[in-house]
């Protein structure tokens, strides 16, 4: 399967093809499995400069452009691609366009390409293209990635294969812009408190020099790496509240524009710090310096996660009884089935009348309007099942009373049981029931056509756009 990624950031833009081979596995132990076995980049762009009409909007045309004169050089066309992911990273998400322009190359880049913006989804799909997520199978160590851009540095903690705590900080290369000279033409107002704490005042039209900026770069690093270590427990530099874990890294690994920076020259002059008309080098520089490592990945971290690992595939004992797909854009609403110790079915629709009654106000427009994502799930004897199946029907067509669809995630193998017990009480939804569904770190899901057997391919995704 061609897959794709374009990746539009504060600095730059950037686009990879990857394929994606798919495997179905069975033996006499388990139940018929599907999943990717193999990825494998097969096309890297230029890296480009993201267009901008002005400081608050993008350019949509020459992205456009782009993405037409990258698909012909590698040799691609758009039939050919039926998965992968467009996403907008760090300040580009701020801009006034950002979700129009997002949904706009996504459709237009392929079947099945879906639109992706957010912090924390940007820093797992960074920590899967970085290799960092693979080097804490490997070591059995916490890795923490850090993928540093032009406006944010989102982190990710990383543990046996999986992220397990994601945070971002107005930490970035071009948060600070300036001519060869120094001269200020650009302070991110995000630094407003950083540079007073700092007692390192900075204003656009002023003169900076060369040891003002490195002691600024070296303040944002250290308040960065003491952040991600856990030795400091608050940040000015947070872009959202976060209350940070007791989970200490065992390693530290920067990836980004500004990690494909650390093994260069340390810049000694205004001229060489400024060569981008940013902080860039010198931030690296100073990450460097506190011992940190480069990653395996760094410039294309994000876009190789986003063309590789964003995609994934279902299990192939689901049920899926609708002409509906692909879907787009579905909001997941996740629903314990067990928090006690045992199962509790009249605790259990209560919590899927709350959540159902909530996501009515937020999500009453599409169909399916939301899709019900069954975390914490024990074994199931059939007489659980069938408690399941009445209560989701119950609440679901007690809520939306308008909807012909239904779609079901569970984390384990039991999406064709429960999709069949689901078809069978209900004569006039059309039922979709997935399993295998790892839905931790997202807020929307596609779904898209079969790839092997009954297997479908889905995204997990987020569409946050700051404000």
């Amino acid at each position: 399967m061609t897959s794709i990624g374009l990746d539009i950031g504060t600095s730059t833009t950037k686009l990879i093809v990857s394929e994606l081979l798919i495997a179905q596995s069975q033996d006499q132990f388990t139940l018929p499995g599907c999943q990717i076995i193999d990825r494998r980049v097969t096309y890297a762009s230029s890296i480009y400069t993201t267009p901008m009409v002005n400081e608050v909007e993008i350019d949509v045309e020459p992205l456009t452009q782009l993405l037409q004169k990258e698909y012909k050089q590698a040799g691609v066309t758009l039939e050919q691609v039926h998965a992968g992911a467009v996403i907008i990273t760090g300040e580009s998400a701020r801009k006034q366009n950002a979700e129009k322009i997002v949904h706009y190359l996504a459709e237009h880049a392929g079947n099945f390409v879906v639109a992706t913006a957010g912090a924390d989804l940007e820093g797992v799909l960074a920590a899967k293209g970085s290799g960092a997520i693979e080097c804490s199978t490997q070591t059995e160590h916490i890795i923490a990635n850090i993928d540093v851009g032009g406006g944010t540095a989102n982190i990710a903690l990383c543990q046996d294969g999986k992220v397990i705590e994601t945070f971002t900080l107005h930490v970035g290369g071009r948060l600070i812009r300036l001519d060869k000279n120094g001269q200020v033409t650009y302070v991110s107002s995000h630094l407003t408190e950083f540079l007073e704490n700092s007692s390192s005042p900075l204003r656009e039209g002023g003169k900076a020099s060369f040891e003002q900026l490195s002691t600024i770069c070296q303040r944002m690093a250290e308040e960065t790496v003491n952040y991600v270590k856990g030795s400091s427990m608050a940040s000015s530099l947070l872009v959202l509240p976060h209350t940070r874990s007791a989970v200490q890294p065992d390693s530290l690994l920067v990836s980004g524009g500004v990690g494909a920076m650390m093994n260069g020259k340390k810049p000694e002059t205004l001229e060489e710090v400024t060569v981008h008309g940013d902080i860039g080098p010198l931030l690296a520089y100073h990450f460097q310096a506190l011992g940190v490592s480069q990653a395996p990945e760094t410039a294309r971290a994000t876009v190789i996660g986003a063309g590789m690992q964003n995609t994934e595939v279902s299990g192939s004992t689901v049920y899926i009884k609708s002409d509906r797909l692909p879907l787009k854009n579905v909001p997941i609403v996740n629903i314990p089935v067990q928090q006690e110790e045992e199962w509790e079915p009249v605790r259990f629709q209560k919590r899927v009348q709350q959540a159902l009654t909530q996501s009515y106000t937020l999500f009453s427009e599409g169909d399916p309007p939301v899709a019900l994502a069954l975390s914490h799930f024990p074994y199931c004897s059939y007489k659980m099942l069938q408690q399941l199946t009445k209560t989701i029907l119950a609440e679901f067509t007690a809520c939306f009373k308008e909807a012909k669809c239904l779609v079901v995630l569970c984390e384990q193998d039991i999406a064709k049981a429960l999709g069949q017990a689901l078809a069978k009480q209900s004569k006039t939804l059309d039922i979709i029931c997935l399993d295998q569904i790892d839905f931790t770190h997202g807020d929307y899901i596609d779904l898209g056509l079969p790839v092997a057997g009954e297997a479908i391919s889905v995204s997990v995704k987020t569409l946050a756009f700051s404000s």
